[in-house]
């Protein structure tokens, strides 16, 4: 590999970087997927095949690929690690989404592009630091030129927060070097160290989450390290590296204890970085993210605002945080019969703006209530003119109860208020004369009835009896299995009573948590978290992440050999 001066990769040598790398872990592309898991046990990490046995894929407890940090992932980790205040990961670094997530690991690759961003970033990381005391401090604590002890020191100390591990005798060395090549050419003490951060930050180590088979042959499944264990719990809770107390915990081997790590759990929620939860998690599966960016029309909707949008996604953001964080049963969320208001989406609900900013209001009226009954659900599962009841409806499968929806098999044309067969017709005739065409037939009967529940609020999710033209709205529907259901409250019960609605929130926890995408042999495991967990009084989210990280496919994973 081609370097810069005192050990930095140039850009061309970012492809032989990621190839070294999977090479040494023996991770290897497992496709789309990104591996699969398999029937759930205790979720300890013992009892496994004797050394080099050949076990069935459907005991298999997954795999994935090098995880390279997204954008919000290493914007978290430097700001945690270093104490900077600069974000240097922007929108326009490569990354892609999958699974309703940006954080699955095959789709975030690096090409040499995006390589020059790490390096500049390294650059400018690097600078502020060391113009920084207090942070300088963090690692640099003590001021001895070129004596080998304290150098070592730093770099170690440095080191082990920025690879999420103890660094190797080899990888000292090799950063040693930089900073005595940095000297000879005449640089100080702090330039010479800043050119060994700089290094640290470019390196496969701190840009991947590298996670080591140590046979790589093998689909034998083996516990992670204690490091590795470490970071995908701190990666799922806080989008950020490890901690003091989680890099302690790993060092000393407890961490692989179940208690240790469901008082990990707690900890970690309890802390304000437990935000970054909310807001990656619920803000890409609930649709957080695209309430704030929902673009209604103006002249249609001139009560929507980009801070109404802004109100109505940070209400997503709390709604739920009161789920993750507090005690309250899962089977409310539906349900709820509160909200948290702000003077901007005031208007909105037909209500006061409350005088000191956001307030939890508890609901008086029947109309509104739950999650479906948000502002920011309701208008980013709109189109921008008007409501979608297949919008909506297909939102509500694939998200609350995890139904797929494969893609029509032929180009269907849209329906549009320009076309002067439908122009006069209600939405649910609009629908009507859609189904009409066999190709759209099947999957508009399963998705169209969970939207035009929902038809008695608008575009931007205000309340209406009626449509513009005075017709009045029949929120009532059967579903394709024969269930009918009028309005918010009928859909509500319909979804919270179907099982897909407990068991989807643990699918799209795992997915998350673990960065892949989930296959058929995860469904054991996740079937028998589960079926624990609804017996629980009440189900909450905190005792549903607990049990999801003592199982195996959060604890272990295996070698790529060929099925």
């Amino acid at each position: 590999m081609t370097r810069h001066a005192f050990g930095l990769p140039s850009p061309a040598g970012v492809v032989a970087l990621g190839a070294l790398a999977a090479a040494c872990t023996g991770v290897v592309d497992a496709g789309e997927d990104g591996g699969s898991g398999g029937p759930s046990g205790s979720g300890s990490t013992t009892g496994n095949p004797p050394p080099g046995t050949q076990i069935p894929l459907t005991e298999d407890p997954g795999r994935k690929d090098m995880h390279r940090l997204n954008t919000t992932e290493y914007n978290a980790t430097v700001r945690d690690v270093l104490g900077t205040t600069l974000q240097p990961a922007t929108a326009n670094w490569r990354g892609g989404e999958i699974a309703g997530f940006d954080n699955i690991a095959t789709q975030l690759g690096v090409d040499d592009q995006q390589y020059e961003r790490y390096l500049n970033a390294a650059n400018d990381l690097a600078e502020e630091f060391f113009g920084n005391p207090a942070l300088k401090s963090r690692y640099v604590t003590c001021e001895t030129t070129d004596d080998v002890a304290c150098v070592q020191g730093i770099i170690n100390a440095a080191g082990l927060h920025i690879f999420r591990r103890p660094l190797k005798t080899e990888e000292v060395d090799t950063y040693f070097r930089a900073y005595q090549g940095a000297r000879a050419l005449g640089d100080d003490h702090d330039a010479s160290l800043k050119v060994v951060l700089r290094a640290l930050l470019s390196s496969a180590e701190f840009l991947y989450r590298i996670e080591v088979d140590p046979d790589p042959t093998s689909n034998v499944p083996h516990p992670l390290t204690p490091y590795e264990l470490a970071s995908r719990l701190s990666y799922f809770l806080w989008s950020s590296a490890p901690d003091d107390a989680l890099l302690a915990a790993a060092g000393d081997g407890s961490i692989a204890s179940d208690a240790a790590l469901e008082a990990a759990v707690e900890r970690m929620l309890a802390d304000a970085r437990s935000a970054r939860l909310i807001e990656n998690f619920a803000g890409q599966w609930l649709g957080g993210r695209k309430a704030a960016e929902h673009a209604a029309d103006g002249v249609l909707y001139p009560m929507w605002t980009a801070e109404m949008g802004a109100a109505a996604a940070n209400e997503i953001y709390v709604f739920f945080g009161d789920f993750l964080l507090g005690s309250r049963s899962w089977m409310d969320f539906l349900k709820a019969d509160f909200n948290y208001v702000q003077p901007a989406l005031a208007p909105l609900y037909g209500i006061p703006a409350p005088p000191a900013g956001m307030e939890r209001m508890e609901l008086t009226t029947d109309q509104r209530f739950g999650f479906m009954g948000l502002g920011g659900f309701l208008a980013m599962s709109s189109r921008a003119e008007r409501t979608s009841p297949t919008l909506r409806g297909k939102w509500v499968l694939l998200n609350l109860l995890c139904v797929k929806i494969d893609p029509p098999a032929t180009a269907v044309p849209q329906l549009t208020d320009t076309d002067p067969n439908v122009a006069n017709l209600s939405v649910r005739e609009k629908l009507t004369q859609h189904r009409e065409n066999p190709a759209c037939a099947g999957c508009h009967a399963i998705i169209d009835p969970y939207g035009l529940a929902l038809e008695n609020f608008d575009g931007i999710g205000k309340w209406r009896d009626a449509y513009p033209d005075g017709t009045v709205i029949d929120a009532s529907t059967v579903s394709a299995d024969g269930v009918s259901f009028t309005g918010l409250a009928g859909l509500t019960d319909t979804v919270t009573a179907d099982p897909r609605f407990t068991s989807c929130v643990g699918e799209k926890l795992l997915t998350y948590g673990l960065g892949r995408t989930m296959g058929d042999t995860d469904k054991p495991y996740l079937e028998a978290v589960h079926d624990a967990w609804v017996q629980e009084s009440p189900p909450t989210l905190r005792s549903l992440i607990g049990s999801l990280v003592l199982t195996d496919p959060f604890r272990q994973r295996r070698g790529e050999t060929a099925q």
